[in-house]
């Protein structure tokens, strides 16, 4: 007589193991799933996150995890060991420290270019360039060690250098004097003004259109004079130990782009 056996599962193991083969399937097929890591100034924030959706619309599967911080800090980051594909900088400062160190891959490029202006509330006590600088004047400046606190101290030099304006060669030490807060970088600077913690600080430009876009009110803008404002380059690099090189190449391509240019031009940057 043959022998036989039927051998049946328990519904639960079934239900399992088909669970098990779904996640199978969808983690072996379909898009790679790549990452790619990108330490970025903080004011390129509003830009690189639609630069990042972009680039994702054109390559399925792939992921753009964006860092933003202080490019000081950022930079700090990448020397202590931290992984990334891509770094962009709001000055050439904090790249040459990272292509001295030999974490850079290739030559930087310079994307884009940004200048100064001062924000402050509009029903405040701060109207023109000359309010900065007048007793009891709470104004905030990025760190000096952060790209736009040093930017914001060679205008205020600038400014104070300059007979034309009438500001007098000491207004940069009236400002300084009237330091309430020092950040590490400029979208910490911007906040302490919407919020009221100061009268006034100097940020970059492209935060007018910053302002704009995230609906902030009560803030007026106070233009620098060209001769004596600064232009703020930003230069981007392949990370010579990028996870993902190839892809973080396509994107560095991306940016420098017509598409990238047109996108970086709607959040106020300048060409380079």
């Amino acid at each position: 007589m043959p022998y036989s056996m039927n051998f049946t599962l328990p519904i639960k193991q079934v239900k399992i193991l088909f669970i098990l083969f779904l996640i199978l399937i969808v983690s072996c097929g379909g898009d790679n799933g790549a990452s790619l890591r990108v330490f970025a100034a903080s004011s390129l924030t509003g830009a690189f996150k639609d630069v990042a959706r972009a680039f994702e619309a054109k390559n399925s599967g792939v992921e753009v995890k964006l860092d933003f911080g202080g490019s000081q800090r950022l930079r700090s980051q990448l020397e202590f060991g931290a992984k990334a594909d891509i770094f962009a900088s709001a000055d050439s400062i904090q790249m040459d420290h990272l292509v001295a160190a030999n974490l850079v891959s290739g030559t930087p490029t310079d994307f884009a270019s940004n200048a100064l202006v001062v924000i402050a509330n509009s029903n405040g006590p701060v109207t023109n360039l000359s309010d900065l600088g007048k007793p009891e004047i709470r104004v905030v400046l990025g760190q000096e060690s952060v790209p736009v606190g040093a930017y914001s101290r060679q205008v205020l030099e600038n400014l104070s250098n300059d007979v034309g304006l009438g500001l007098g060669s000491g207004f940069k030490d009236d400002v300084l004097a009237n330091l309430a807060s020092r950040e590490p970088n400029a979208s910490l600077a911007f906040q302490k003004v919407v919020l009221g913690e100061v009268a006034a600080g100097i940020v970059y430009e492209t935060d007018i259109v910053f302002a704009s876009e995230t609906g902030v009110s009560e803030m007026s803008f106070i233009a620098i004079p060209k001769k004596a404002n600064v232009s703020a380059m930003y230069p981007i690099a392949l990370l010579k130990d990028a996870p993902e090189p190839e892809l973080a190449r396509a994107f560095v391509e991306f940016v420098l782009s017509e598409a990238g240019r047109h996108i970086l031009d709607a959040h106020g940057f300048s060409s380079p």
